[in-house]
């Protein structure tokens, strides 16, 4: 986690992104959902497709925010178009929520 946390602190989106994961999984880290949305945030602002479509998951599952799913569709959509295919199964996945 230091070394992720350094790059992610000096402004890396994959680092973000990661460090992101690792609280929203708990690996290394207790499980903390608003770190978790804080450093994907830091990552989504700069284009990073991934860290956009797990913000995405985050309003799907409401956790850490307010469960949205105009939201999460919002964030899969924008991850779709940078590039992320995961978001494309998750979209799919909403869609048969609604």
């Amino acid at each position: 986690m230091a070394a992720f946390k350094i790059a992610a602190e000096a402004g890396d989106a994959l680092s973000q992104y990661v460090v992101g994961i690792m609280y929203y999984m708990g690996h290394g880290v207790a499980v903390d959902y608003e770190q978790a949305r804080a450093w994907l945030e830091k990552a989504a602002a700069q284009d990073h497709p991934p860290a956009v479509g797990m913000l995405g998951v985050m309003y799907f599952e409401g956790k850490g925010v307010a469960p949205s799913f105009r939201h999460a569709r919002e964030l899969y959509e924008r991850a779709i178009e940078l590039g992320d295919s995961q978001s494309v199964k998750n979209m799919q996945t909403l869609t048969k929520s609604i």
